[in-house]
């Protein structure tokens, strides 16, 4: 993995992940040549989609050499920000007047930081199948059996609609699972190599 404190390694896009507490770094290249950056700027707005209220509003600065916007976002800043799904906009500003434009927008999600946050790191797909593993095995604790798939806890199904739910919630975090597993580089297990 490069060098990420080095701006030259900076990604050019907004990542689809970001990690509370860590320096938040990308760089937007290719937009220079329609909006210099002598007479424009880029600023971006990070909205929770679980809480509209909470934004996240960052400024893109000048590099001249080469000529790019960089984002550079500090640990010490990232670390109050809360975790989940973000919708975002990128907009461009005109120096001269404030008008601005929406160039990009997209989903990002800020992943929370193990270091410092206590909260259970499952995802709610996990979570789920977790809870249904324990009914099937007979060893479920109050809170797995009070959970709810489809508008019925889990201590109202039958065994059949356990496992059917079970398969389900299986498949759901095999995808998670392959997923994370091809972010890093790694095998997914889905590959069939043959030897000759």
């Amino acid at each position: 993995m490069a060098n990420l404190f080095n701006s030259v390694n900076y990604p050019t896009q907004v990542p689809d992940t970001l990690t509370i507490g860590d320096r938040f770094v990308w760089k937007r290249t290719a937009m220079v040549a329609d909006y210099p950056i002598a007479t424009y700027q880029v600023k971006y707005s990070f909205r929770l989609l679980s809480s509209a209220a909470t934004e996240i509003a960052i400024t893109a600065t000048e590099n001249s050499d080469p000529d790019e916007y960089i984002v550079e976002v500090g640990s010490s800043t990232t670390a109050a920000y809360t975790a989940g799904d973000y919708t975002y906009q990128e907009y461009v500003v005109r120096s001269s007047d404030s008008e601005r434009i929406v160039y990009s927008t997209g989903i990002i999600k800020l992943e929370p930081n193990l270091d410092a946050d206590t909260s259970d790191p499952r995802s709610s797909a996990r979570k789920i199948l977790d809870g249904l593993n324990a009914m099937l095995e007979n060893r479920a604790s109050i809170d797995q059996m009070s959970m709810s798939i489809a508008g019925r806890s889990l201590s109202r199904m039958t065994p059949a609609e356990i496992r059917d739910w079970q398969q389900h919630y299986q498949y759901i975090v095999s995808k998670e699972t392959k997923k994370m597993r091809i972010k890093k580089g790694q095998p997914t297990g889905s590959e069939i190599k043959v030897k000759f």
